[in-house]
């Protein structure tokens, strides 16, 4: 809208500039040999006039939030919970198995669960990993409570919502608040896998 402005600005001021130099004045009018008829015309020798459009160029380099896709699903590096199939192939997970004739509705590979339904269903952290707040493979049940305060016992550790779409599983060999975190899993809100995959 700004270029639009100045561009149309430029061709008033050129086309004011022109019609100033080329036109004469009315005082002189009356004055040269009293008639507006015995004013000289001009002829095809004129120097033609030149008009100066001003063009300004700008290079948008962060383009409009409406362009911009942004992924806020849970989960670590590339792999996202609730990626389809084809979004976690092209994400770069690799071994996607689904048995004989892909008849299979759950397979893992690497370090997920994934359902043809419902996604990425898990991924396991790797051991040196740690969550945002700093709990990671060896930190105490009491580290977990403490840093999630909606922490709950579940079958095999703890489990923690981080929003409606899922949540951390820490796997511990008891629920003693010195027992350790043996390992930690994104885990889905929404699953149809074996819960042993997940």
């Amino acid at each position: 809208m700004k270029n639009a402005i100045k561009i149309a600005f430029a061709v008033a001021v050129a086309t004011a500039g022109i019609a100033a130099c080329t036109s004469t004045p009315e005082a002189a009018r009356n004055t040269a040999a009293g008639t507006p008829e015995s004013l000289p015309t001009p002829t095809s020798s004129s120097t033609p006039s030149t008009v100066v459009t001003e063009i300004t160029t700008v290079t948008v380099t962060n383009p409009p939030e409406a362009f911009v896709k942004v992924d806020n699903r849970l989960g670590y590096g590339t792999l996202k919970l609730g990626m389809t199939p084809e979004e976690a192939a092209a994400a770069g997970l690799k071994g996607l198995n689904w048995g004989p004739a892909g008849a299979a509705t759950c397979t893992g590979a690497e370090n997920v669960a994934i359902s043809r339904k419902y996604g990425i269903e898990r991924i396991t952290l790797p051991a040196d990993a740690k969550t945002s707040k700093g709990i990671g493979v060896g930190s105490t049940v009491a580290d977990v409570k403490k840093a999630y305060s909606n922490a709950k016992e579940h079958r095999t550790g703890l489990s923690t919502s981080l929003n409606d779409t899922g949540g951390y599983s820490f796997s511990t060999y008891g629920y003693a608040d010195t027992d350790k975190i043996v390992e930690i899993k994104l885990v889905s809100s929404q699953t149809d896998c074996a819960l042993a995959a997940l």
